[in-house]
Formats: C-alpha cells, sequence, structure tokens
C-alpha cells in the first residue's frame, strides 16, 4: 500500500525544479502587501530570507513600513514562522524600515542588515530632511540555536554617507536591495570587503566596507557616478577580485568594472558604463522596471569537465513586470570580462523562472550547492516566492555545480 506514495514522492523529487515555496503571502491574517525580497545563506548553513510587510501600502516614506524574517535550516525544505526584525513606528524619523540588503559573513556566524528608514519618500528627500540608511547586525547564538538581531538601536549611516561621503552633493539615495556582495579576496583586518552599490539622483556610486558595514567608503571617486544614467543597481566581485556594476534601465542593464590599483587602500578607476543593449549578444529585454540579482559560481562543463565562473542575472523578460529570467553567461578567460564591453557582451542562454507577472529577485548559494532564488510573483501585489534550484537547470544541463 506504501508503493504508490514511495513512487510519487520519488517523482516529486525528480521534478523539484517545478517546486516552490510562499514564504510571505499578500493576502495572509496581516492585511497588508508584502514586497522585496533579500537572502542570504550563513556558515552555518542556514537560509535567511527577508521582506517588507507594508501597512501602509507603499515605499518608504508612506508611512508604517516592516521587515520580516523566515529562515530555514535545511536547504529551503522547510522554514521558521515570520517574525519581525525591525518594525517602524508609523511617524517620525523610524516611520517605516524597508528595502532589505543582506549578507552573511563567509566565516562567521554573522548577518548585517542595511536598510531605508524614514518619513521622506525617495524623490522628495533633500539635504536637511532625507531618507535614512541605517543597519543592524545579528549573531547566532548555538545555545538557543536563534539568530539574534541587535535591533534596540540600529546604526545610524545617514550622517556618515551623505555628509561623509558624498559632502551633502546628493539630495536622495538608498543601497540597491537583496544580496549584499562580500568579497572571496580581499580581507582587511578581521573581514571580508564589503561592496554596495547606491541609487542616488545623480546616477550610481559603489560604497565599500572593511568592518562588516560599520562604516563606508567610496569605491572610486564619490564626486563622478560609475553610470550616470543608471537606476537601482547590484554588485558583483569578477574572477579577478575587480568590483562589476549592474544596474537597472529600460531593456537590458548598464555594465560597469572598476579595476584596483591599490587593493589595501581601495584605489582604483571604473571603466565607462555599457548599455548591455548596444553590444553583440547582450541582454535585451521588453523592459526593466525593477531591479534583479547579479552572481557568479563556479561550475563544470558537463561535456567536457572545464572550468569556468558562470555569470547569473536575473530581471523580468517581460513586457513590463512579467517572465522573471535568469540570464547566464560563461566567464572562461579574462577576455570575458577584461571590460565593461566584454562583460555586456554574449550572453548566450537565459532560463524562465516565472510564466506570470513577477518583478525583484535575488539569489543565494546554498549549503547544498543549489541556487536559492527569492523573487515577486503574481497574483496579489505580490507573493514572495522561495524556490530550489540547479545551475543544470539553469543552463538547460550545460554547466554544473
Amino acid at each position: 500500500m506504501k508503493r504508490p506514495f514511495i513512487l510519487l514522492s520519488l517523482a516529486l523529487a525528480a521534478i523539484g525544479m517545478n517546486a516552490q515555496t510562499r514564504l510571505f503571502h499578500t493576502g495572509d491574517h496581516t492585511g497588508y502587501p508584502y514586497r522585496i525580497p533579500a537572502i542570504a545563506t550563513a556558515v552555518n548553513g542556514d537560509v535567511i530570507a527577508l521582506s517588507d510587510l507594508r501597512p501602509c501600502g507603499g515605499d518608504i516614506g508612506y508611512g508604517r513600513v516592516d521587515i520580516m524574517q523566515r529562515i530555514s535550516a535545511d536547504n529551503g525544505a522547510t522554514w521558521s514562522d515570520a517574525v519581525t526584525v525591525l518594525q517602524g513606528t508609523g511617524s517620525g524619523p523610524d516611520t517605516g524600515y524597508g528595502d532589505a540588503c543582506l549578507v552573511a559573513d563567509r566565516e562567521r556566524n554573522e548577518l548585517l542588515l542595511v536598510c531605508v528608514s524614514g518619513d521622506v519618500p525617495y524623490w522628495n528627500s533633500k539635504i536637511g530632511h532625507t531618507q535614512r540608511m541605517v543597519c543592524t547586525h545579528a549573531t547566532y547564538n548555538k545555545k538557543a540555536r536563534q539568530w539574534q538581531w541587535n535591533t534596540d538601536k540600529p546604526i545610524d549611516l545617514t550622517q556618515q554617507v551623505y555628509e561623509g561621503i558624498f559632502n551633502n552633493r546628493i539630495n536622495g539615495l538608498f543601497m540597491g536591495s537583496g544580496r549584499i556582495c562580500q568579497s572571496r579576496q580581499v580581507k582587511v583586518g578581521r573581514y571580508y570587503r564589503l561592496y554596495a552599490a547606491l541609487c542616488t539622483h545623480r546616477g550610481n556610486y559603489v560604497i565599500y566596507s572593511d568592518n562588516f558595514g560599520r562604516t563606508w567608503a567610496a569605491l572610486g571617486p564619490a564626486d563622478q557616478s560609475c553610470a550616470p544614467k543608471g537606476d537601482e543597481p547590484k554588485c558583483e566581485e569578477l574572477p579577478d577580485g575587480s568590483v562589476l556594476l549592474s544596474s537597472r534601465k529600460h531593456g537590458g542593464r548598464y555594465f560597469n568594472i572598476f579595476r584596483y590599483t591599490d587593493v589595501k587602500h581601495a584605489k582604483g578607476i571604473w571603466g565607462a558604463p555599457v548599455d548591455s543593449r548596444q553590444v553583440e549578444g547582450g541582454i535585451s529585454n521588453e523592459g526593466t522596471p525593477c531591479n534583479g540579482e547579479i552572481m557568479l559560481v563556479q561550475a563544470k562543463a558537463k561535456a567536457d569537465g572545464s572550468r569556468a565562473w558562470i555569470a547569473l542575472q536575473s530581471i523580468p523578460a517581460g513586457p513590463n513586470r512579467s517572465n522573471v529570467t535568469i540570464y547566464w553567461k560563461p566567464l572562461r578567460t579574462q577576455a570575458d570580462y577584461l571590460t565593461p564591453r566584454a562583460f555586456a557582451a554574449g550572453w548566450q542562454g537565459h532560463y524562465q523562472v516565472s510564466t506570470v507577472g513577477s518583478a525583484y529577485s535575488t539569489m543565494t548559494l546554498q549549503r547544498d550547492g543549489h541556487i536559492g532564488f527569492f523573487y515577486e510573483e503574481e497574483p496579489g501585489y505580490y507573493q514572495m516566492i522561495y524556490r530550489s534550484l540547479t545551475l543544470d537547470e539553469i543552463t538547460g544541463g550545460q554547466w554544473t555545480l
């Protein structure tokens, strides 16, 4: 009598690529919408997923917004109940917390959350009444077997960034939501370097931190945007240690690369930003009215066993906010990413994750070698969906981890 059930279970496991978990449900008991995914994998293997809960119904600056968390200790098979990490007050400087940016340290069981805060929308932000940038950290309590956030007093980075980095030349800015990039190669003191990209009223900038997000500085000139026409951006480290910017635009992406001349002191130079629609084989979709994720993973070709890095870029394929897709490209040699133009060209494949209305997305490499993909999808505005994907699925069987 048990055999049919066992066969069914095996069949479902075989088509796991189609399985998905709704981590946050717009239409649940709260009555409020959820938005904006962030996800990371900790040293202990836990997968941490964050999302905005928006009682105000809109972005930061329009009322109360909270940041919620769920955790999986088994590579996304099961998840903890939702808990509140940061709760907005509904008025004043702590009106809302949202657009989470998340990273798990690669050596310690520590998490960093950077987010937007305040009571003014991005486009109305101005010196004297700006959107705030704040951060908080979490450590893992082994005895209690839980993550503990230091949320009594989030660190306010606003003055440090607006005044200390940009000398009050920029009226509004925020960090691109989703995954904060941590270097695989550059370590200064206790921590590997962090990179985060900013959307500002004057284009994109990248900032870095050598103390796990407690203080930040500009990567490159603080008075010169690395993508003046860029919108919501993300960062990733290239195989040679250079820093990649990937920025939202209408159709395709803007790409640029920062190359070091002095790694320890973070000195170097940005290239010229490239529109991916203007190069051969570049990403050219039907509109990108929101952000996605850029991530590199080391892989092996199934045909001949050769090794390469695979660049993964997720955005809606369109039209408009629909059909979230992961575009991919192998980086076999430095020639494939030597310049922004070289990186922007030659994206040979894509994998369609969603077939309906869908928007923001992010991803993390899990301990089991799967890619935890977290994204917004209809019906509703939106459901926050998690899927466990393999690189084999994404590349149509061409590459594996």
